[in-house]
C-alpha cells in the first residue's frame, strides 16, 4: 500500500465534475428512447425562439435604459433597471422549469465526495437555465451601454456587475434550497403555499390600487404614504441594487472611498447569501432527509383514528348504493383529500374569481367606452380565464398520485373509474367557478345579458369537455410526476402543454368567431348559444366514447405510465 501514490485532489475533482457532466448528457439521450420523446423533443426546439426572446428580449431593455440615463447624467437612477433584473431573476426561475435533463443534485451525497467539490457542483450546474442566461445577458447589456456613454467606466461598472450578478445568483439558490427545504414538510408547505398566495394575490391587488391611484391627478398624496415612499427610497441604497448603482455613481465622480464603500456593501450581502446557503448545503450533505412521515400518536389519538376509520366502513354500503359506484366514490374521495393539501388545486378555485375581482375594479374605476364593454363581457373573461388555468388539472391528472399509481393496476377495477372520479372533482370545481365568477361580475360590476350569459355557460361546457377528453389521453400516455417538495416542476410535459394551448386557443378563436358573426348579421346571442349547446352534445359524446378507450390506453402506457411517475 505504501507505493501506491494518492490521487491529487484537483485531477479527482476534475474526475468528478466530468462524470456527472457525462451522467446528465447520458440521461439526455436516453430519454430520447422513450415512447413520445420525439415529440417532447420537437416542442423543446421550437421552444427555444421564445427562450431567446425572454433572455434578449429584456436585454436589450436594459442596455437602452442604462445608455439613457448615463448619457444624461442620472447616475442614480441605474437602480432602477438593476432592480427590474433582479426582480426578474427570481420570478423566471421560480415560474420556470430548468433547462436539460433533470438531475436531482443531492443524490451525490450518498458517494464519498467532499464538501467543496458537492458545494461547487451546487453552485455551477444549473447555470445554463433561463433565468441566469435572462439576468447575464441584462447586465451584460447593461454594461455595453453605460461603456458606450462613458467609456471610462467600463473597468469598475464590469467589476461590480460581475459581483452583482454573483449575488443574483446566490441569492436565488438560497432561496430556491431554502424553500425546497420547507417544502419537503406537509405542515410547512401549507404554511408557505398559503402565504406565497397570500403575496400572490395582494401584490396583484396592490399593483391594480396603485395603477387606479397614479391614473387619477386629483387624490393627493397622504404624509403616511409620502413618508413611507421616502424610507423606501433611502432604505433602497442600503440593498445590492441600491449599492451597485451608488458603487458606479461614486466611481464616476470621483470618489473611490465611497464607491469601494459601497462595492464592499455588495460583497457583504454576496458573502452573506452565500453563507445561508452553505448551512442548508451542508446538513444536506451530512444526511438531512426531511420526510413527511407523521410523529408517533398518542393512545388517544390512535383510538379516535380507528374509530372514524369504524364509522367510515360502516357508511360506506350506503355510500355505494348511491348514483357513484363504490370504486369511483372511493376514488372521489381520495381526490377530495388531496385538495385540501393541493397548493396549485386551491390556487385554481381562488385565482379566477379574484381575476374577475381585479377586472372589475378596473372597469369601476372610470368611464369610457372600453370600460363599459369590459363590464358587459366580464363573464366571459372571467369564464376563459377559468379554462386556463383548470389546463393544469386536465392534462396531468396522475402527476399527483406518483407512485401510488401501481395500485391502480393492482386493484380489481377499471382504470377509467378512476379517471372518472379525478374528471367528477374537477368538473365540480369547474361548476362552483363558474358559479363564483358570475356572481362576483354581477356584484362588482353588471351582470351579462342573458343571451350572452347562456352563451358563455355552454361555449364554456364545449371547451370543458373538449379538454377534458385530450387531457385523460394525455395524463396516460405523457404523465409528468409532480414532487410537492419541488420547485420549478413543470406541471404537464411539454408536448402536453403545446397541445393545451393550441386547443384551448382554437376554441377560444372559435368562440370569438361566432359571436362576431352573431354581432355582424344582427343576430342575438342566443343563436351563438344554440351552437355552442350543440357543440357542447357533441363534446359530451366524444368524451363518454375517449372515456370507453382509456382502459386500453392504460395497458398499452403502463410501463411508461409507472416509471416515469415513480421518479417523483
Amino acid at each position: 500500500m505504501a507505493g501506491i501514490s494518492p490521487v491529487p485532489t484537483f485531477s479527482l475533482s476534475r474526475q468528478q465534475f466530468r462524470t456527472i457532466t457525462w451522467l446528465r448528457w447520458r440521461i439526455f439521450v436516453n430519454g430520447l428512447r422513450r415512447k413520445g420523446a420525439t415529440g417532447e423533443l420537437v416542442i423543446r426546439i421550437l421552444s427555444y425562439p421564445f427562450l431567446a426572446i425572454i433572455i434578449f428580449g429584456p436585454a436589450v431593455g436594459a442596455g437602452a435604459l442604462s445608455y439613457y440615463f448615463i448619457s444624461r447624467g442620472m447616475y442614480a437612477y441605474l437602480a432602477i433597471p438593476l432592480w427590474i433584473i433582479f426582480l426578474l431573476w427570481q420570478f423566471i426561475g421560480v415560474s420556470t422549469s430548468a433547462v436539460g435533463p433533470s438531475f436531482d443534485l443531492s443524490i451525490l451525497t450518498r458517494f464519498p465526495i467532499r464538501y467543496r467539490d458537492y458545494l461547487l457542483m451546487r453552485l455551477s450546474f444549473g447555470l445554463m437555465d433561463a433565468t441566469t442566461l435572462s439576468g447575464s445577458a441584462c447586465l451584460a447589456a447593461m454594461c455595453i451601454g453605460i461603456t458606450i456613454a462613458a467609456p471610462s467606466l467600463f473597468p469598475w461598472t464590469a467589476f461590480a456587475l460581475f459581483t452583482y450578478a454573483i449575488c443574483n445568483i446566490f441569492f436565488f439558490r438560497m432561496v430556491y434550497s431554502w424553500t425546497e427545504r420547507w417544502f419537503a414538510q406537509r405542515r410547512t408547505r401549507e404554511l408557505l403555499g398559503g402565504l406565497l398566495l397570500i403575496l400572490s394575490l395582494g401584490g396583484q391587488f396592490v399593483g391594480q390600487f396603485a395603477q387606479k391611484f397614479a391614473n387619477s391627478d386629483r387624490v393627493p398624496l397622504s404624509p403616511f404614504m409620502a413618508h413611507t415612499i421616502k424610507f423606501l427610497l433611502a432604505f433602497n441604497w442600503f440593498l445590492p441594487p441600491g449599492l451597485t448603482a451608488s458603487s458606479i455613481e461614486h466611481m464616476h465622480a470621483g470618489s473611490p472611498l465611497i464607491a469601494i464603500a459601497s462595492f464592499a456593501g455588495l460583497l457583504a450581502f454576496t458573502g452573506g447569501f452565500l453563507l445561508i446557503l452553505h448551512l442548508r448545503l451542508h446538513a444536506q450533505f451530512l444526511g438531512e432527509n426531511l420526510s413527511e412521515a407523521p410523529a408517533a400518536s398518542s393512545v388517544k389519538e390512535r383510538a379516535a383514528a380507528r374509530q372514524r376509520r369504524l364509522l367510515a366502513a360502516e357508511s360506506a354500503p350506503r355510500a355505494s348504493a348511491g348514483i357513484l359506484s363504490p370504486t369511483v366514490a372511493a376514488c372521489l374521495k381520495k381526490e377530495l383529500i388531496y385538495l385540501k393539501r393541493s397548493g396549485p388545486k386551491l390556487y385554481a378555485l381562488i385565482m379566477p374569481v379574484f381575476v374577475v375581482f381585479l377586472f372589475s375594479i378596473r372597469a369601476t374605476g372610470a368611464g369610457g367606452g372600453g370600460h363599459n364593454h369590459l363590464k358587459t363581457y366580464l363573464f366571459c373573461y372571467g369564464c376563459a380565464y377559468t379554462q386556463l388555468i383548470l389546463i393544469q388539472l386536465l392534462y396531468n391528472s396522475l402527476g399527483s398520485d406518483s407512485t401510488g399509481v401501481q395500485f391502480y393496476f393492482l386493484a380489481p377495477f377499471h382504470f377509467r373509474d378512476v379517471m372518472l372520479a379525478k374528471n367528477l372533482m374537477t368538473g365540480g370545481i369547474f361548476a362552483i367557478e363558474i358559479v363564483l365568477v358570475y356572481f362576483m361580475s354581477v356584484m362588482i360590476s353588471a351582470p351579462s345579458p342573458p343571451a350572452l350569459t347562456v352563451a358563455t355557460v355552454t361555449w364554456s361546457v364545449f371547451a370543458f369537455f373538449i379538454n377534458m377528453s385530450i387531457g385523460n389521453m394525455r395524463s396516460i400516455s405523457s404523465p409528468k410526476g409532480i414532487e410537492a417538495g419541488k420547485m420549478r416542476r413543470q406541471n404537464v410535459s411539454g408536448l402536453s402543454a403545446f397541445i393545451s394551448f393550441v386547443v384551448i386557443l382554437a376554441i377560444i378563436i372559435f368562440g370569438v368567431a361566432v359571436g362576431w358573426i352573431c354581432v355582424y348579421l344582427h343576430a342575438t346571442y342566443w343563436t351563438a348559444a344554440a351552437v355552442f349547446l350543440v357543440l357542447a352534445l357533441a363534446s359530451f359524446g366524444l368524451y363518454l366514447l375517449t372515456t370507453k378507450k382509456l382502459d386500453g390506453i392504460a395497458a398499452d402506457h403502463i410501463e411508461d405510465l409507472t416509471r416515469e411517475l415513480s421518479k417523483a
